[in-house]
């Protein structure tokens, strides 16, 4: 998996605009921002910046004033970032080296790094059992984590190309997107193994829980649709056309509404908002260039959007 990593372009410093139901403010981040996770313990935002070289960094945004407060120097190749809510640490993976950092976010300092698979990208945080799922791209497995040893403690196989994930904490279940498999993994929690194996639309990628309704939204890249798979029968209940190239998706659990970033190659500017009442897109937003992860903050109910491409994140707020 590789992620598209351009200069940025500062143009601008702070934007407002008027879309749909929602305002768009726009923050300067590092090169290449990628992946997004918000920070519960200190209402921030981590933006992995894939970059270059030496270039590659953490940008942590504050949610009081939207700017970027500290900086953070990583390893090459930054791509999935995830916070553990039980240790109030970071996992970030590394799809150029192959490994895993864990970092305070107290200090953000690098507290421990973590040997993985090849290329992992993916990360999520399960609750339940206080572990860290990584997707390992070109190995075709996830590797489980423990935050108390920071230690792999288990390697999963599952489709080609795993690339995105989520933690279920109804069933206690993980759901892996196969990128190159058109599949979907299910994980579970309490045994380390696939349960069940969905066939999802063309390049599955970016993948998300809703509470509200015990699903996960699947963004496919390959077909510009969002599968909807229920937790209970773990079959696809429902598909949703979104705009080109679907990258990654968010669930907001102040509005049960799912965003989802259009990533178009690069080219994309707008993220789709789909109601989970009546799968349907009810909304689009512009955004940066490029847009691709996106986070939830449940502090402020807001959507936080790395544009890729303009180096920049975008904050939407309903």
């Amino acid at each position: 998996m590789k992620y598209v990593a351009l200069l940025p372009i500062f143009i601008l410093l702070t934007l407002t605009i008027a879309v749909n139901f929602a305002y768009a403010t726009i923050i300067p981040v590092g090169n290449g921002p990628t992946e997004v996770a918000f920070d519960s313990h200190l209402n921030e935002i981590y933006i992995s910046n894939y970059g270059s070289g030496s270039g590659d960094t953490l940008s942590v945004i504050s949610d009081t004033t939207n700017t970027v407060i500290a900086t953070i120097t990583v390893e090459r190749g930054p791509a999935g970032v995830a916070f553990d809510s039980h240790l109030n640490e970071l996992f970030v993976a590394y799809e150029g080296s192959g490994t895993v950092t864990v970092i305070s976010d107290t200090s953000n300092n690098i507290e421990a790094t973590i040997p993985v698979g090849e290329a992992p990208v993916g990360v999520a945080f399960d609750s339940h059992l206080n572990a860290i799922f990584v997707c390992n791209f070109r190995s075709n497995t996830v590797s489980v984590i423990s935050d108390a040893a920071n230690k792999v403690t288990a390697t999963v196989t599952v489709g080609s190309g795993p690339a995105g994930i989520a933690f279920d904490p109804r069933v206690n279940e993980v759901f892996v997107s196969n990128f190159h498999s058109n599949t979907v993994s299910v994980i579970s929690d309490a045994t380390n193994k696939v349960i069940a194996t969905i066939a999802v639309s063309s390049y599955p990628h970016g993948l998300a829980f809703d509470a509200n309704r015990n699903e996960v939204f699947v963004a496919n890249e390959g077909s510009d649709t969002i599968s909807i798979i229920s937790d209970a029968s773990n079959r696809v209940i429902g598909n949703v056309t979104v705009s080109i190239s679907p990258a990654s998706v968010a669930f907001d659990s102040h509005l049960s509404e799912v965003f989802v970033s259009n990533y178009d190659g690069g080219y994309g500017d707008t993220v789709s908002v789909i109601s989970d009442a009546t799968n349907k897109v009810n909304g689009t937003i512009i955004v940066g260039d490029g847009p691709y992860g996106l986070a939830f903050d449940s502090n402020k109910n807001r959507i936080f959007v790395a544009n890729n491409v303009s180096g920049t994140v975008s904050v939407i707020a309903g």
